[in-house]
């Protein structure tokens, strides 16, 4: 019978000790600075940051005050700008790599560069050789307008004049387009010519001077040839004379 009474006191210890365990303080500072804390959490801390403390006083959570508007709309803000510089930066890196695995050296961008030049190029020349000779057909058609000069031109004179103005605007705009492609098309493969430098370390070809151009003739110089004094003349004995 002494069992359920020692039972009954060790599940109200149990219950104690957890509901001990579980007791929270709230603490915030009013808007003089003061501390406040309480059980539940004190109408001076609404609308504010507090810390949540447990039954040994260590802050088991902090709760920081709500934004204003222009706070959250500062936020936002922020957020969104930091988003986009990292897709930017994302995309930098997918850039790169697909950069890397296109190209094994400078060589190889340039002969890229030169292949979409040599394209470009071949359509400039078909645009200019059409744009030549509808203004040779200009001059013929000009010829036919001054027959009839002071006159009312003929519907297919006027039809020629209109479809000719249209092949040489039409032309001459594809030409300056082909010359304004050629030129994106060196700025491209220059900003990729230097990427590619940067990722792997290497160095220009192009930069690189020959080392016999820069270095110095010293052994192409011509040698000094210092004379060596002449060795002095020895008299030759006199014979010695008989007695």
């Amino acid at each position: 019978m002494r069992l359920l009474p020692v039972l009954l006191f060790a599940s109200s210890a149990l219950i104690a000790g957890s509901a001990s365990a579980q007791a929270r303080i709230f603490c915030c500072q009013d808007d003089k600075g003061t501390k406040v804390c309480g059980d539940f959490l004190p109408p001076a801390c609404q609308g504010r940051a507090y810390e949540e403390r447990d039954n040994r006083g260590f802050v088991a959570k902090q709760v920081e005050a709500p934004l204003t508007p222009e706070q959250q709309a500062k936020r936002e803000a922020d957020n969104a700008k930091k988003a986009e510089e990292a897709k930017k930066a994302a995309e930098e890196r997918r850039r790169n790599l697909a950069l890397l695995a296109t190209y094994s050296s400078e060589k190889d961008i340039n002969s890229a560069r030169d292949r979409a030049l040599a394209e470009v190029e071949k359509n400039r020349k078909q645009s200019q050789v059409r744009l030549d000779e509808a203004n040779k057909k200009k001059k013929k058609i000009d010829a036919d307008r001054e027959f009839y000069k002071g006159k009312a031109l003929p519907e297919d004179v006027k039809a020629a004049v209109r479809d000719n103005e249209k092949e040489i605007a039409a032309q001459s705009a594809a030409v300056a387009a082909k010359v304004k492609e050629a030129e994106e098309v060196r700025t491209k493969f220059a900003d990729e010519r230097k990427r590619y430098l940067e990722l792997t370390g290497k160095k220009s070809a192009d930069a690189a001077a020959p080392a016999a151009a820069d270095a110095s003739p010293a052994a192409a110089a011509p040698t000094a040839t210092v004379a060596k004094p002449a060795a002095p003349v020895v008299p030759a004995a006199k014979p010695a004379d008989k007695k």
